[in-house]
């Protein structure tokens, strides 16, 4: 367990933990010399023997295990170093608040209380320090002084104790609260998040190499393990190995979440590459957010597109603040926002931020972040809105991900991101009468369903409009009917229908079974007499030279080919110019095969290959183009739909 210190400049923050843990947290030559906390520092304290120890020694006593050593992180308390301070608190679930009894609250003691309120600290123990230099009345005084703020400030539960450093008073008193408080948070079942690190130091050690240390947010590490380390200074994320580690400033072999580490790591990485607010991950991270979703808690009154300072865990950065409901939020309401980052972030969801004012340096509320990837249009809709807010409920990710699906699939790798969660413990949330898996993605059987019928109503108007035609190419299919739909669903989707009987597979076109027709007997000797039309030209033909050879009225002709094209006989590459489809499919090999070559195909090469004229080499090209079996790329053709026109 860990426990981060909080308050004013030089009320004793750092003396109280030499007291409990007899470390001396002040490691800096500078904060030795001026006697003021500039950067985190850290202290443990085994909690059956109250033996020292630091970041890199280990425990006096062998049989302390990390989950009975409790962790300070001392933080400063100066306002110049509140960025350092902030970096601390981000990491921790549990604070200790400490407030001087000779001089009271100060102004950091409220900015430090607020801070504690808007990142919502798991549990609050508050001590007054320099007992010995007030009176018992003084005492009593500050600590109703102090009820009184903890209350004002929204804190509905804390532990007050009253200490000095210098006499040792009430220090015994603290250690078993504390003792008591490690032992209730270690009975906690433990989340099943994945292992996620935010790196606050990097250094060498001699003989052993690269060291990092951090505060585990989530999960569990061991060593041997292989971890994703991503740095602002790298281009991409690189796959390193646990050397060795110490957990509560102790050797062991392996650390969880609510717990202090220093991993030795070894890989093709070099402390230069790292700086505080780089990152540890046991999934491969996805890449970092510019513009996240957020649930917006204001503690001042905030405007649409204000410029802010985002603290998240170990990292600052600087921001603009799109409110999606309102022009604005007075303070202590709540409404749902958008943070557009300068810089990108690794952020999951459920992360907390602190927004600050960076001009007026005043603490502007916190933010949950609830979406990773935001729509760039339609943000602001009603329905979007009811569901965001209906997410904003939700603080588990099974259900998070049960709302998700009753609007749309969920991408199985980038909701193991946005919750840290692995695919096998994914997996236990699937419900198998419910919820169908297709390749990376989950869906509902009810969006599955209604897919489906949307899919055969677009096919019933596309016969409808044109008759002429037999079906419809997959992947024009998905364009004209499920566009937003992922790609590898509608395919999945297709095949089932098609092996359902839903759906009609004739020669790569698409169409529903009772679109279908046959030929009279004397419809069929009148093709014969077109077909051998066709194979006389060798090329696509007009209805008008159709008629005029076999001795039809052009009207006529033009419903009969209407009824031919249904059947899949012939199609019109344009208007009232048909093609045998035999010959289409003759012409897609000649097309598939050049591509295949020469990696393209150019207009003359088409004609040289097929010895057809100009113009009706132009139509045929388009018609391909139209139906998605190629697709015209500055003066060349390249395949799309390899499926079409084949026997």
């Amino acid at each position: 367990m860990i426990i981060v210190t909080a308050g004013h400049v030089d009320h004793g923050k750092t003396h109280l933990l030499q007291a409990l843990t007899g470390t001396d947290t002040d490691r800096l030559p500078e904060e030795q010399k001026r006697g003021l906390t500039i950067d985190l520092g850290y202290a443990f304290m085994p909690l059956s023997s109250y033996h020292q120890s630091s970041d890199n020694q280990q425990s006096d006593n062998p049989e302390a295990s990390p989950d009975n050593i409790l962790g300070f992180i001392d933080v400063p308390g100066h306002e110049k170093f509140l960025s350092n301070m902030l970096a601390g608190v981000g990491t921790a679930r549990h604070a200790m608040f400490v407030v001087a009894s000779d001089e009271g609250l100060m102004p950091q003691s409220y900015e430090h209380l607020k801070i504690l309120h808007l990142l919502a600290i798991e549990s609050l123990t508050v001590v007054l320090t320099k007992s010995d230099k007030v009176s018992k009345e003084q005492q009593q005084n500050r600590e109703a002084e102090l009820e009184r703020v903890l209350t004002q400030y929204g804190f509905s539960s804390w532990k007050l104790f009253a200490c000095s450093a210098y006499t040792g008073d009430g220090i015994a008193e603290l250690k078993q609260h504390l003792k008591a408080l490690t032992d209730k948070c270690n009975q906690q079942p433990k989340t099943i998040n994945s292992f996620r690190l935010a790196i606050d130091r990097a250094f060498t050690v001699k003989g052993t190499g690269l060291v990092v240390t951090g505060t585990v947010l989530s999960g569990r590490v061991k060593i041997g393990d292989h971890l994703y380390l991503a740095s602002r200074q790298l281009q991409k994320p690189i796959k390193i190995r646990v050397r060795s580690l110490h957990c509560q400033g102790k050797k062991a072999e392996q650390a969880h979440a609510d717990q202090r580490v220093a991993l030795n790591l070894s890989g093709d990485i070099d402390k230069d590459k790292l700086s505080r607010g780089d990152w540890l991950f046991a999934i491969e991270p996805q890449a970092p957010s510019s513009r996240i979703t957020v649930t917006l808690k204001a503690d001042q009154a905030i405007k649409h597109w204000q410029q802010v300072q985002v603290f998240h865990v170990a990292s600052h950065i600087t921001a603009r603040l799109a409110l999606l409901e309102q022009q604005h939020i007075d303070a202590g309401q709540s409404g749902l926002a958008e943070l557009v980052f300068d810089n990108p972030l690794h952020i999951t969801e459920q992360d907390k931020l602190l927004i600050r004012d960076p001009a007026a340096k005043i603490s502007l509320g916190s933010a949950t972040a609830i979406e990773l990837s935001p729509p760039t249009r339609g943000k602001r809709k009603p329905e979007r809105l009811t569901r965001l807010n209906q997410r904003a409920t939700l603080t588990q990710p099974q259900n998070i991900l049960q709302l998700s699906l009753q609007n749309a699939p969920v991408h199985i790798d980038d909701f193991c991101w946005q919750h840290q969660l692995s695919p096998e413990d994914l997996s236990k949330q699937v419900d198998n009468d419910k919820q169908q898996i297709i390749q990376s993605w989950l869906c509902h059987f009810s969006y599955l369903e209604d897919l489906e019928n949307h899919i055969i109503e677009s096919l019933t108007l596309y016969h409808q409009n044109c008759c002429d035609h037999l079906g419809i190419g997959r992947d024009r299919l998905h364009r004209m009917a499920a566009l937003s739909h992922p790609k590898t669903i509608v395919d999945h989707l297709l095949q089932v229908m098609v092996n359902k009987n839903k759906l009609c597979n004739t020669r790569g076109w698409l169409h529903l079974p009772q679109h279908q027709l046959q030929l009279t007997a004397e419809e069929q000797i009148l093709w014969q007499q077109i077909e051998s039309e066709f194979e006389k030209a060798k090329a696509p033909l007009w209805i008008r030279d159709i008629a005029k050879a076999c001795n039809r009225e052009e009207k006529a002709l033009r419903l009969f080919s209407y009824k031919l094209a249904q059947l899949g006989f012939i199609t019109a590459i344009v208007k009232d110019r048909y093609c045998t489809n035999r010959a289409l499919i003759t012409i897609a090999d000649i097309i598939r095969q050049k591509i295949a070559e020469e990696k393209k195909l150019e207009t003359a090469d088409f004609r040289n290959l097929t010895g057809l004229g100009r113009k009706v080499a132009v139509q045929l090209l388009e018609y391909f183009d139209k139906i998605g079996f190629t697709r015209r790329y500055q003066n060349h053709r390249l395949l799309r739909d390899e499926g079409l026109f084949k026997e």
